[in-house]
C-alpha cells in the first residue's frame, strides 16, 4: 500500500495516527439480522446515553472538534460528523442498516469514537494521499486521478458497494 499523509497534518495536530486496511476478496450483501440488531441495540443504547444532550462535552467529541479546527480554520465552529450521528441518535433519528461493510464499520466508528472510512479500493489507483482540503472537507483523500473522499464524509466518489470485491478502510487515530 502507498499511501503518505501530508506533513503539514503532522505540524498541525502533532501525534495523530492513519491507518489503512486493505480488505481483498470480500463479499458485501446484505447485513445479518444479527448485525443490524447490534447496531440498533447499540444506537438506542447512545440514545439513553445521550437523549438529554451533552453531546459536545464529552471528551472525544472535544477532541475531534480541536483537531478538526487546528487542521482546518473554516471548520471553526462547526459540528464534526461524530457529533452530527449522536446528535441524530439523541433524537431518536437512528441510522438504518446499508449494507454489511457499511453497518460493520458505523459499529466500530460508533463504538470506538474514531472516524472510519471505507472505499472500493479497486476504483483506486496507488499513491494515495492525505492532505488538508479546502473549506469543509478538512482532510481530502486523493489518487492520481484526483479526490476521492474526505474526513467528513461530504466526498466519497467510490463507494463500496454490494459489487465491490476490494475495500480499503481509513482510520484516523488521535494524538
Amino acid at each position: 500500500m502507498n499511501i503518505s499523509l501530508d506533513p503539514l497534518i503532522a505540524e498541525r495536530v502533532p501525534g495523530i495516527k492513519a491507518a489503512a486496511v486493505l480488505y481483498e476478496q470480500i463479499e458485501i450483501g446484505p447485513a445479518p439480522q444479527m448485525l443490524k440488531g447490534r447496531l440498533r441495540l447499540f444506537q438506542e443504547s447512545l440514545y439513553f446515553d445521550y437523549a438529554d444532550g451533552g453531546i459536545d462535552e464529552q471528551p472525544f467529541v472535544k477532541e475531534w472538534a480541536r483537531i478538526m479546527e487546528q487542521l482546518s480554520l473554516a471548520f471553526s465552529g462547526q459540528k464534526t460528523p461524530m457529533e452530527l450521528m449522536l446528535g441524530d441518535i439523541s433524537r431518536e433519528r437512528f441510522i438504518e442498516s446499508v449494507n454489511s461493510a457499511h453497518d460493520t464499520i458505523l459499529f466500530f466508528s460508533l463504538k470506538y469514537s474514531l472516524p472510519i472510512m471505507a472505499y472500493d479500493a479497486a476504483e483506486i489507483d496507488e499513491p494515495i494521499s492525505i492532505t488538508i482540503g479546502e473549506k469543509e472537507s478538512v482532510l481530502s483523500f486523493s489518487g492520481p486521478d484526483g479526490v476521492f473522499g474526505d474526513f467528513t464524509g461530504h466526498i466519497n466518489t467510490r463507494p463500496v458497494t454490494p459489487g465491490t470485491k476490494k475495500m480499503r478502510q481509513l482510520i484516523f487515530l488521535p494524538p
